[in-house]
Order: C-alpha cells, then structure tokens, then sequence
C-alpha cells in the first residue's frame, strides 16, 4: 500500500429527523513516503492542524477553529 486515507467523524443529532447521523470534519490523504517528514519521536513540538497542511486535506474549519461538515476522500 502507497497511499494512506484517514478521515474523522463524530455522530450528531440531524436536526431535520432527531436520529444519528455521521457528520465528517477531516479526511487525508498521505503517501508512504510522506510519514517521513514527521518525527514521531518528537510529537509533543508538532502541530497537529499545521502538520496535516503539508498532505492533501479536505476540512472545512474556521478561524477559531470550529469544523463544518465535509465529503470525505473516496477510497479508489
């Protein structure tokens, strides 16, 4: 495998119904050969929302960081 897809959910109350439903906040896509550019032995000085801009994110956030709903990547 080349390539990983990660994306993040959470389950909301759909205000139109009252059920569940998944409401998607980020999706990435990372080639192996990307994971190389962070140092896991040193995660406590990486910034998770900076370090996720040098992949191809989808994430729709605003400036004081609240996530809208988004499409995630497909799996090919």
């Amino acid at each position: 495998m080349q390539e990983a897809r990660v994306s993040g959910y959470r389950q909301i109350t759909d205000p139109a119904t009252g059920g569940e439903r998944d409401q998607y906040l980020f999706s990435v896509k990372v080639a192996r050969n990307q994971w190389g550019s962070i140092h896991f032995d040193r995660l406590d000085q990486v910034a998770p929302v900076v370090a996720m801009e040098a992949f191809a994110v989808g994430r729709d956030m605003t400036k004081t960081g609240i996530f809208r709903d988004i499409e995630p990547f497909k799996l090919v």
